[in-house]
């Protein structure tokens, strides 16, 4: 199964970023079993202004339908949101996917919060800023998923991600209400067999 993922370019200006999508969405959907409108990184001056419902809704209405345009056939959609958002902004972004009959929700991109870590904070802000994943993501993204599917019950797809590590982590995100999961920072620590071993272990907790 092949997800895309695109979001505006650094180069572009948020004023035009609906159509920069327009070229991706046209280019990338047919090739994709979904597609899914990032909305959310922070690594992208300006992106996550776009999650505000009433800039928001025109975008995925036209990235929906020049992606079953060019694909000829339904591309299921989903929109990657920020970990960042008050719940308030969640629940209108998950009424906002209702209504829009979007497919899903993958909760949550990185945080721009640097609350919760151990190194110095000199050290931490020398970094830069930017999107932080792993382990401090944990229960943010956490919140964020058992928030939507308490607003969107069945109506949607949720793909949970954000310091997903073990197979408990796995569990627990299925057990609140997450259809897929996804892993990213764990992966790159542990290797191309970290998902294999994931999938073991829950056989194994499931026998």
């Amino acid at each position: 199964m092949i997800g895309v993922n695109i979001g505006k370019t650094k180069v572009v200006e948020l004023d035009d970023a609906v159509e920069d999508y327009l070229v991706s969405a046209r280019s990338l959907a047919p090739a994709a079993d979904y597609l899914v409108v990032n909305v959310s990184s922070p690594n992208t001056p300006g992106l996550r202004l776009l999650q505000n419902v009433e800039t928001l809704r025109p975008l995925l209405r036209a990235v929906g339908d020049a992606a079953d345009e060019s694909a000829g056939r339904h591309v299921p959609l989903l929109v990657k949101i920020a970990p960042d958002l008050s719940d308030e902004d969640i629940d209108d972004v998950a009424r906002l996917a209702l209504d829009l009959k979007l497919d899903g929700i993958i909760a949550t991109n990185t945080t721009i919060g640097r609350e919760g870590l151990v190194t110095d904070p000199g050290k931490v802000d020398a970094c830069g800023a930017g999107g932080l994943s792993g382990a401090p993501l944990k229960a943010r993204s956490l919140e964020v998923l058992r928030r939507l599917k308490a607003a969107v019950g069945e109506g949607l797809v949720l793909i949970a991600v954000g310091g997903v590590q073990s197979a408990a982590d796995v569990q627990e995100r299925l057990d609140a209400g997450a259809t897929l999961v996804q892993g990213y920072t764990a992966f790159l620590y542990e290797g191309p067999f970290w998902a294999a071993g994931i999938n073991r272990a829950l056989a194994k907790r499931r026998s």
